[in-house]
């Protein structure tokens, strides 16, 4: 599996990256664990919103920061977290954040280099980062973790 690199030039352009990996993981079995990585404000929760829409949630996708986890109902369950909060690793075991990974959802973790050690093996990695040579609003996408052909179809 490669590093497949979108670029994104709106926040719109963010949302349909996101959007369009919805709806492969979707059709997936079992949990899929998506690490969410970037500096402040490159557009994690814009990212955040385009998995909501993809995977059919109706409610307004919010960046749990201060609940740590919010669970959503679609048409493959999605567990957001933000871990951005957490402090010692330890805390993941008081929210029940394994049992979270064996739950058939897409589980969307912001931040997840912070709990690297508490991470299954398997797992989707988006990186979003900013080149301003190429712009304020340009962000580069970068996915780990799926085949070219996901996407092509």
């Amino acid at each position: 599996m490669s590093k497949i690199v979108f670029d994104s030039f709106c926040d719109k352009d963010t949302f349909d990256i996101a959007y369009r990996l919805a709806n492969i993981l979707k059709k997936r079995s079992g949990p899929v664990a998506v690490c969410l990585d970037g500096e402040l404000g490159v557009g994690k929760t814009v990212f955040a919103k385009g998995i909501g829409a993809g995977l059919n949630i109706k409610r307004d996708i919010v960046s749990p920061t201060f609940n740590i986890v919010k669970t959503y109902e679609g048409d493959k369950r999605l567990h957001h977290f933000d871990v951005y909060r957490i402090s010692d690793i330890s805390e993941l075991d008081e929210i029940g954040f394994d049992e979270f990974l064996f739950d058939d959802a897409v589980i969307l973790i912001e931040w997840s280099t912070l709990i690297e050690e508490a991470l299954p093996k398997d797992v989707i990695r988006v990186v979003i980062s900013k080149n301003l040579e190429k712009g304020f609003d340009y962000r580069e996408v970068a996915v780990e973790g799926m085949d070219d052909e996901d996407f092509r179809n």
